[in-house]
């Protein structure tokens, strides 16, 4: 199965992984995470938005579009795409009531997951080199804020 210029599923899974940060950002307006590494925070902002446009538009794939190659792998897509968001949403419920530098992690790291098996499961490698700087420069911020 192959998608066209636009992947509108992923779209869709772009969106539901945003949700949940915008209404936490409009509930607690002083939670920001950042490092004092300038470096680093334009390492994380540049995976991170490279990761969700190359997650919806296919630049740098194989042949220019998104695709998978058995119908398998793109139900373990779809499987696996739902499973992380389920513990993404789980997550932020219970960081929303008690924020734990486990729970903080938990957050960095499934949307990191998120980005790599879309990256590995659509063969698609540059979002797979976007999506590892974002892991990278995340987990170092996030790590650098929840020290106790």
């Amino acid at each position: 199965m192959t998608f066209g210029i636009i992947n509108l599923w992923s779209a869709g899974v772009m969106a539901l992984l945003l949700l949940p940060n915008l209404v936490y950002a409009l509930k607690f307006q002083d939670a920001n995470f950042r490092s004092g590494s300038r470096w680093l925070n334009l390492l994380e902002q540049a995976g991170r938005y490279g990761s969700m446009a190359l997650s919806v538009i296919p630049l740098g794939a194989p042949g220019g579009k998104f695709g998978f190659a058995s119908v398998g792998e793109m139900l373990a897509w779809m499987g696996l795409m739902a499973a992380i968001l389920a513990a993404y949403y789980l997550c932020w419920l219970l960081y929303a009531r008690r924020r734990t530098p486990a729970l903080a992690m938990a957050l960095a790291v499934l949307p990191c997951v998120l980005f790599l098996v879309h990256a590995l499961l659509l063969r698609h490698w540059l979002l797979g080199l976007f999506a590892a700087v974002f892991a990278a420069a995340h987990l170092t911020i996030v790590r650098q804020n929840t020290r106790s």
